[in-house]
């Protein structure tokens, strides 16, 4: 009673586990990452990377935890993304990084922030507001966005960040006249100095009368822009000069940094990140009622669409089709069990070991801090079939000893009967747990991402495994002591009519077997060197691609590209997008907000594809047809995969594709010319598609060169025409003007007729006596070339060449590429280092090989623990080559593509198969050395016989209870745990059928001297 008040108990913790558990598309994998941001506006790269960044990578490096450092120095801008070891805590992180800040000397007026915390899957949603009847300026749009949305949001507990793109952001402009400062002998230093305190409230203390206090307030701030203009900002002779009279003020949007579409219409687009430790449904659910109840109160015709990217799509669709994956399993079990058993209770009670076997592995979820995800349910379906093989060894050997009984009379007690026959297979139970279990250590030796999705896999797989063996040996004794054995209700004393047809039909092969093991030898050699051949001759790839539900492209023109041409160029590609029948909804963003790590230049953009409700199947048939539009369209570069799955590539090599080759070095002309040899190669091999070089290249720029000895003449140095341009050119924040809720900026620059061109900038004038144009006394300005960014990883610099892949062996693809390059000179000084996908996949397969090969020697420690007997644990392991004849010949037919979850489908076999060995030689050995029946064939015959019943059942539980994950491969959430269970189930049927008939016949031809050491130990066989 006491067994199945426990069990009750563990029940109820399981139910609380599974109510209480986080919730998510995946494990945790985010590599806890500190990015660092250095505006500094009107810097080009060149000054950016030797001012800002290197100062900032040498501050930063060797830091506590640190793994990589990555930077890019692009104009105005740096990022420094500082990546740590898993495990490190980000806040502390973040503490380190930025004590290392204080110590870093930087031009003036540069002050690197922190971004905020986040992780690389924390996009969640994507947030489109357009305007329906176009009603709503832009300004307004983005006005809306920025200062109603964006705070309302901000507040729902979990969200990091929100980035903002697309609209106009509201500015009030001074746009100064050039001639007309030098007319009035004003310098622009002046100007803003008299407009900064224009715009600034004060305070002048407190004023005592009467016994009362009355707060002293100076009020200057204009509340319209064209206040400003009758503000005096100088005299010349008698005459007050004032800002009209040298400059036009007004509102209009800012410059721009970056744009966005919905549907091919502009809008304003919030791009809404989680924190790191947030729950992404309960987050986007409080996003879409914050969201609902700001529609209300938007002006008409403002529209909101939540709908643009939504993580939650992925995490619904794929934790929806792995528990009905779990549920078609248990149904599959009942209907092999009623098959095997013809016996409801029986069925009843070997089912139980399955709620209890998840409730404990939930359990330890809760206590891990493990979700409720992909990974951890697949864990449960890909062992569901197992979860019930003790529990059958188990009664199946009590309900055979309970009709042996009976037709002996009933001699024994039932409890008795039920007591022995469950410490007859209860070593076995034990090994052959352990085995399974040991075979899937390799899951938590594979670093990196791979390692950290696989992981929850493992765990719930071996929980719920070791759970099961508990529950077999504890609860499943118990029940079959309350509802089996008693007269009334156990009539049946011969086998089922199903078990009694089976064992008439293998004993002739049987008998055959143990007379021909050589021939059954030669036969499975020969089938061991076919299935060699099919493994060398498959495709090879790392993670298998999620099935999302929706496609992000990366497009990428000519660098220089303005903002305005490239949003015009994305827009037109999305309104061919959308022509195509199964494409729902497209977005675009162009250009990147303040402090966004992943943002891009003027010339870049991302786009979100989101197809329609059901075609999760079609995926790669709409990606045909994505492509074809894209190929429409040539000029750009463009780079076509899933959001997730981007998000994951980048964390394997920091770059948002699955083939990328890094090429260092020093000199930019070189690593220029060993990229171009790399994509001339990546071109001719089939399947690549998109190769391209990333845009760090030379660009035209426009360099002024004060001549400092014409300055002197005139007793002007060139700091102060500097400073004078610097101002004028690039515009001076003066401050910002409060208009209810909002904070608008004040900038003062020159008017496009004094900086529109080259040829205004020739004939700028300067407000300084002898200087009356800028190239005719003060600079010789010349359009020379400049690179448009810097990518340094650990200090070195970078160009990265990257490219999708659409074919059936990327590796193998990549390994070509490599071997031709291997084969030619490089530039001198140049390196190259491919990473990504393939870099994974042979990192990986080389771990595994050498940890399938130590568990090898664990599965021969255990056996040879067991039995003590060295040829018969090598009689038992002969039925792990078995495995691959039918593993690989599932593969070519489902396919013919070996993931690194194939890999992982072939080591948790070596446990599984070993199982059978277990069972079947036991029984031998059982009969031999305690019923005292002679080493005879007709014992090994009648053994067999004996154990084919459980045999089968596990093996058939198992793998059938997989044919839920093997159907519809293409489904979400099926991704790594498709080829897995393709694997196994390939795998148990060659390897059940096989040693049904070689084990038997070796143990015939090798076991007799084996039994009788077995015999004189204590192993409990």
């Amino acid at each position: 009673m006491a067994v199945l008040v426990l069990a009750c108990a563990v029940t109820a913790g399981g139910i609380w586990s599974l109510v209480t558990m986080k919730i998510d598309v995946l494990p945790d994998v985010n590599k806890p990452t500190v990015a660092i941001f250095a505006e500094a506006d009107g810097l080009a790269s060149e000054e950016i990377e030797k001012l800002v960044v290197n100062p900032i990578e040498l501050a930063v490096a060797g830091a506590p935890g640190t793994e990589k450092v990555r930077s890019t120095s692009s104009f105005g801008l740096g990022i420094v993304n500082v990546q740590f070891t898993w495990g490190t805590d980000i806040y502390r992180n973040r503490q380190i990084i930025q004590e290392r800040l204080t110590q870093v000397v930087l031009p003036d007026g540069v002050k690197p922030i922190l971004g905020p915390t986040s992780s690389v899957m924390g996009e969640i949603v994507w947030v489109g507001i357009t305007s329906k009847d176009g009603k709503t300026s832009p300004m307004d749009l983005r006005t809306l966005a920025d200062w109603t949305v964006r705070p309302a949001l901000l507040q729902i507990p979990g969200v990091s960040n929100i980035l903002v793109m697309g609209g106009d952001v509201k500015e009030w402009q001074i746009n100064v006249d050039a001639q007309l400062l030098r007319r009035y002998g004003l310098r622009i230093d002046d100007v803003v100095m008299t407009i900064k305190g224009a715009i600034r409230n004060r305070g002048a203390g407190i004023l005592y009368q009467n016994d009362k206090e009355y707060p002293i307030r100076i009020i200057v701030l204009p509340s319209q822009v064209e206040e400003l203009e009758s503000i005096a900002v100088g005299m010349k002779g008698e005459t007050v000069v004032r800002l009209g009279d040298i400059a036009h003020a007004e509102v209009r949007p800012s410059l721009l940094r970056g744009t966005a579409s919905v549907d091919g219409q502009d809008g304003v687009i919030l791009r809404i990140v989680r924190q790191p430790d947030a729950e992404t449904l309960v987050v986007t659910k409080e996003i879409d009622q914050k969201l609902s109840e700001l529609q209300k109160t938007f002006p008409s015709g403002v529209e909101i669409k939540n709908d643009l990217l939504r993580q939650e799509w992925f995490i619904h669709a794929g934790l929806k089709n792995v528990t009905e994956a779990l549920r078609d399993g248990m149904i599959i079990l009942v209907v092999v069990l009623l098959l095997f058993l013809m016996n409801f209770r029986i069925t009843v009670i070997t089912l139980t070991a399955i709620p209890l076997s998840i409730f404990v592995a939930l359990m330890v979820f809760k206590g891990l801090g493990l979700s409720v995800n992909v990974m951890t349910l697949g864990g449960l379906a890909v062992a569901i079939g197992e979860l019930v093989d003790d529990a059958i060894v188990g009664i199946e050997n009590v309900h055979r000893r309970l009709r042996e009984n009976k037709k002996e009379n009933g001699e024994e007690s039932r409890d008795g009967v039920i007591s022995r026959a469950s410490s007859e297979v209860r070593n076995s139970i034990i090994y052959a747990t352990i085995l399974v279990a040991i075979a899937f250590i390799p899951l938590f030796l594979i670093p990196g991402v791979e390692g950290k999705l696989l992981a929850p896999l493992g765990t719930a797989y071996i929980v719920s495994l070791l759970a099961s063996m508990v529950v077999s040996l504890t609860v499943t004794p118990v029940l079959c002591s309350y509802l089996l054995g008693r007269s009334s209700k156990h009539k049946k004393e011969n086998d089922t009519w199903f078990v009694a047809y089976i064992k008439r039909s293998i004993l002739s092969p049987l008998r055959w077997s143990i007379d021909h093991p050589k021939t059954i030898g030669i036969t499975i050699l020969i089938s061991m060197i076919i299935s060699g051949v099919l493994y060398f001759s498959s495709g090879k790839e790392g993670i298998p691609p999620f099935n999302e539900g929706s496609a992000t492209i990366m497009v990428i023109l000519p660098v220089s590209t303005n903002l305005e041409t490239t949003n015009s160029f994305v827009t037109n590609v999305e309104q061919e997008l959308m022509k195509i029948s199964g494409v729902l909804r497209v977005s675009h963003t162009t250009g990147r907000s303040a402090v966004d790590s992943h943002g891009g230049g003027s010339n870049s953009s991302e786009m979100q594809v989101v197809f329609r409700p059901g075609l999760e199947e079609k995926r790669q048939e709409l990606f045909v047809e994505i492509q074809k539009v894209l190929d429409r369209f040539p000029g750009p570069d463009y780079s076509l995969g899933q959001p997730i799955t981007h998000r994951l590539e980048q964390l394997l090599s920091g770059v948002r594709a699955p083939i990328v080759i890094k090429v260092f070095g020093e000199n930019t002309e070189n690593i220029k010319v060993a990229a171009d040899m790399l994509r001339e190669e990546l071109t001719k091999e089939e399947g690549i598609t998109n190769a391209r070089i990333e845009k760090d290249v030379t660009i035209p720029e426009v360099h002024m060169y004060p001549l400092s000895n014409r300055l002197a003449q005139y007793g002007m140095s060139p700091a102060m025409i500097a400073d004078e341009l610097e101002m004028g050119l690039m515009g001076e924040p003066l401050g910002f003007i409060p208009d209810k809720n909002q904070r608008i900026p004040v900038v003062l620059r020159y008017n496009l007729a004094s900086r529109g061109n080259l040829q205004a900038l020739s004939d700028l004038s300067l407000p300084f006596g002898s200087v009356e144009s800028l190239s005719g006394s003060a600079a010789d300005i010349r359009l020379e070339g400049g690179r448009n960014r810097y990518t340094h990883e650990d200090s070195r610099r970078v160009l990265i060449v990257s490219a999708n892949y659409q074919g059936k062996n990327i590796v193998g693809s990549v390994e070509n590429v490599k071997t031709r390059m291997d084969g030619k000179k490089l530039p001198l000084g140049t390196l190259l280092s491919f990473e990504g996908t393939y870099k994974s996949q042979k990192e990986n397969s080389a771990r595994l090989t050498i940890l399938f090969l130590v568990g090898l020697v664990l599965i021969f420690s255990v056996l040879y623990q067991a039995f003590r007997s060295v040829p018969i644990v090598l009689q038992i392991m002969m039925n792990i080559p078995t495995v691959f004849i039918g593993s690989l010949i599932a593969v070519r037919m489902t396919g013919n593509i070996i993931s690194l979850a194939h890999l992982i489908g072939f080591i948790s076999l070596t446990g599984i198969v070993s199982r059978n060995g277990i069972m079947l030689i036991s029984r031998c050995i059982s009969m031999i050395t305690v019923d005292k029946l002679p080493f005879s064939k007709e014992t090994i015959i009648k053994a067999t016989l004996e154990r084919v019943t459980p045999v089968l059942m596990t093996s058939a539980v198992t793998a059938l209870a997989l044919v839920p994950l093997i159907l519809a491969p293409g489904q979400p959430g099926k991704e790594l745990l498709n080829p897995l269970a393709i694997v196994i189930f390939g795998g148990l049927l060659s390897s059940t059928a096989i040693s049904l008939f070689l084990t038997p016949a070796l143990f015939y031809r090798f076991g007799q001297k084996s039994v009788q050491k077995v015999s004189q130990n204590t192993s409990g066989f």
